[in-house]
């Protein structure tokens, strides 16, 4: 029996729902909303209060195959539904299992991939010119606190711990104002029809075990906790806001772009208050775990050429800075240049070639490579140094090795793995970048000129 108390607090909600809407700008009279439904009573409901209000919208509805008859009695509901309201509808049926095996993830995970992927076609799909187009879940207060506590128990730091927001790029999650028993009491209210998914009850999905077990145990406790978390929620959000502007400040100030080279001076960084966690936030982005944060402080009384690595980058001593690099498969490539090539491209960069039958007056570029054509023979081979290689540079009588000169160079250890040299008739001709072989240098008996420039690759 529909009581006049219950139609006042589904009345009382309905303008909650649109005073929320308009009071935070959530969209506006012109955009187009794609409504996420999956026949539960939140999706419905969040229907419905669209409808009510007068909102143009269309429904999305996933059909992931899972739960047999039951996954099509859902997709025959939200047809219904659809249909009974007169709004626009598209169904998506999902082979999950196979794309289970093809992503190697488990079941929520992958429907969750599957999902948002093509809400995401649909949302640019939908796009029209001068017009926003959005897409909205029914994601709730209760949905926050859990996700809030799942991300504190997962370790996710202060990030995780404002749970959903309630925008996120296209997607707009409008009920996060509200309860679960809330959307429960307005539904029973208005005598709106659902369905439940049996899946809900299974406690083996993390999600349900803090639904179904672990919130009801902390309530009995602090009956106010779900309460609680989601106005904490607000608060963290703006923490967050405060913690990220002073890290990108010290961001700033610590690292910097030297010869294409990430670099942290170590006595700036050793200064820094809080300095583990100034370090996680800068050395996450490249792959670096917080555990990894002490490794990475033992190169501060560490001598240059020391370093750690995560999967994708290392962390080099190198004198007075922390120098950060991307690990590149080692690249052990031979690149032959035949006589009359007058380009070749090379790991980063490019090489030209071009003759001269005079003799030329070579600047002092060391990009620019001039040689006496008579000391060359082709195929020219250019290739990274290794050890063992020499040279008798521009300049002295004597032979050096290679990994000599670069060191007296005052190279970084980055810097000398990256050295190229051109090789002709198994005798380096030119440290690319540094210095020509003096047995090929221009004479005044030179009559034709080889010229090789180095410049990088557009």
């Amino acid at each position: 029996m529909i009581t006049s108390s219950k139609i006042e607090r589904c009345q009382a909600f309905e303008h909650q729902f649109v005073e929320h809407v308009c009071s935070n700008g959530l969209w506006s009279a012109t955009d187009q909303l794609l409504v996420a439904c999956s026949g539960g009573v939140d999706s419905v409901v969040l229907v419905h209060l669209l409808k009510k209000a007068g909102y143009p919208f269309m429904i999305l509805h996933c059909n992931f195959n899972l739960r047999g008859e039951e996954s099509m009695r859902d997709e025959l509901f939200v047809r219904q539904l659809a249909s009974s309201i007169g709004v626009d509808l598209e169904v998506k049926s999902f082979d999950t299992k196979t794309a289970m095996e093809t992503m190697g993830k488990g079941t929520q995970e992958t429907a969750r991939i599957l999902r948002y992927s093509w809400f995401s076609e649909m949302v640019e799909q939908k796009h029209q010119p001068n017009k926003k187009t959005y897409l909205l879940t029914a994601h709730h207060g209760d949905d926050l606190a859990e996700t809030m506590a799942m991300n504190f128990f997962r370790g996710t730091g202060i990030a995780g711990l404002h749970g959903i927001p309630e925008r996120s790029g296209t997607a707009i999650r409008p009920l996060l104002f509200a309860r679960r028993s809330e959307i429960l009491d307005y539904a029973t209210g208005s005598t709106i029809q659902w369905v439940d998914d049996s899946s809900n009850l299974d406690d083996h999905y993390t999600r349900n075990l803090f639904r179904n077990i672990i919130f009801p145990e902390v309530q009995k406790v602090f009956p106010a906790a779900t309460v609680n978390l989601m106005e904490s929620a607000k608060r963290f959000t703006e923490i967050e806001l405060l913690y990220r502007q002073r890290i990108n400040e010290l961001k700033a100030k610590l690292v910097q772009s030297i010869d294409g080279n990430i670099c942290i001076a170590v006595n700036k960084l050793t200064q820094v208050d809080a300095i583990d966690t100034v370090m996680h936030e800068i050395f996450k982005e490249f792959g670096f775990g917080a555990s990894q944060i002490p490794e990475i402080k033992k190169l501060f009384t560490a001598s240059s050429g020391k370093y750690t690595q995560s999967s994708t980058h290392r962390v080099l001593r190198n004198r007075a800075w922390l120098l950060i690099d991307p690990l590149t498969v080692e690249d052990n490539a031979i690149v032959l240049v035949e006589a009359g090539v007058s380009e070749v491209p090379v790991n980063g960069f490019l090489l030209s070639f071009s003759a001269v039958n005079s003799l030329v007056n070579p600047d002092h570029d060391p990009g620019h490579a001039f040689v006496d054509a008579r000391f060359i023979q082709y195929p020219l081979i250019v290739r990274k140094w290794k050890n063992g290689d020499y040279f008798y540079p521009l300049g002295m009588k004597k032979k050096k090795k290679v990994a000599r000169f670069l060191t007296d160079l005052k190279l970084s250890k980055i810097e000398k793995e990256n050295q190229w040299v051109i090789e002709s008739n198994k005798k380096i001709i030119w440290v690319i970048g540094r210095r020509i072989d003096d047995r090929v240098k221009l004479t005044e008996s030179s009559k034709s000129v080889l010229i090789v420039n180095l410049k990088p690759k557009s």
